[in-house]
């Protein structure tokens, strides 16, 4: 998760530090205002080139931090209705064997789609 501040979001930053290092990044999901902004990317290469794109950002003074918190699902709340699963862009969302929700953490990006369709609000993402 990379936070910038009002001073920063003008800036070519993601550009320079991907020029800088060529590092491979991709834009997972993007929230930008006129005095903030914050952007999930998923660094992509071996763990050099991760700790090198990340040095890059701190340059710039870009607060990063790894996201380690996956979604989560109270099942006390979950009627297990799938509205979660059919927005989910990257099919990380499915019914297990007894029709009950199961979210893949491995493929989740945490875009928070299905946060905002649960009717129920059982889905939550942990802040970071």
């Amino acid at each position: 998760v990379l936070k910038y501040s009002a001073d920063k979001v003008d800036s070519p930053i993601i550009s320079n530090v991907v020029l800088e290092t060529g590092a491979m990044l991709n834009i997972m999901k993007a929230e930008i205002g006129h005095d903030e902004a914050t952007i999930i990317v998923e660094i992509l290469g071996g763990e050099k080139d991760k700790k090198r794109a990340v040095k890059s950002f701190e340059k710039y003074g870009i607060d990063i931090r790894r996201l380690t918190g996956n979604i989560i699902n109270d099942i006390h709340r979950c009627v297990d209705c799938g509205a979660c699963i059919t927005l989910c862009p990257v099919n990380a969302i499915s019914f297990d064997e007894k029709w009950s929700i199961r979210i893949d953490d491995d493929k989740c990006i945490r875009c928070g789609i299905c946060v905002k369709a649960c009717p129920r609000r059982s889905l939550t993402i942990p802040e970071y």
